[in-house]
């Protein structure tokens, strides 16, 4: 393998990774009270597990940990950790809720690539696009309780679906 091809290895895990953590900040955001802002109740952190299903079929786990803090209440920050067999990986990211829907941007530390996000949330249902360098993607959050979980969908990409599934405190 040429080293371009080696960094070009190392660019798709950090876009999975920017699918991931994504996926869950927008999943956190789907079961927020829509009496407060779009964030309340994320404070904290919150533990779960996952499968990444790379475009071959095979599949891989993931264990995964996430702290949100919220200091006013239409945005957050969050730092993502996630770990498997064969990478791993640290995301920081922001995102804020407005009369336009729910933008923000995230960058991954391990191998350095950020992207954005941009979508709706109703009634702990989100529906958004995620983008990064050279791809884009779909997620799909729904909320029950204090279980979230989340799909995201990225065509013609090595990792071609994400599905998590986090639990406050856990």
């Amino acid at each position: 393998m040429n080293s371009g091809s080696a960094s070009l290895g190392s660019r798709m895990r950090g876009i999975a990774a920017g699918l991931i953590i994504t996926g869950a900040a927008m999943l956190a955001t789907a079961g927020m009270a829509a009496a407060g802002g779009p964030f309340d109740g994320l404070a904290g952190k919150w533990t779960g597990a996952g499968i990444v299903t790379y475009s071959d079929g095979t599949k891989e786990r993931l264990q995964c940990s996430v702290k949100y803090e919220q200091n006013e209440p239409n945005s957050v920050t969050q730092a993502l950790g996630c770990t498997s067999d064969s990478y791993n990986f640290k995301i920081s990211a922001y995102y804020k809720s407005d009369t336009n829907g729910l933008v923000g941007h995230w960058s991954e530390a391990v191998n350095q690539v950020s992207g954005s996000l941009s979508g709706t949330v109703s009634d702990g249902h989100i529906v958004g696009n995620l983008r990064g360098p050279g791809f884009q993607a779909r997620v799909t959050v729904d909320t029950k309780g204090n279980q979230q979980t989340v799909t995201v969908v990225a065509t013609d990409q090595r990792i071609s679906q994400v599905a998590i599934s986090v639990r406050r405190g856990g």
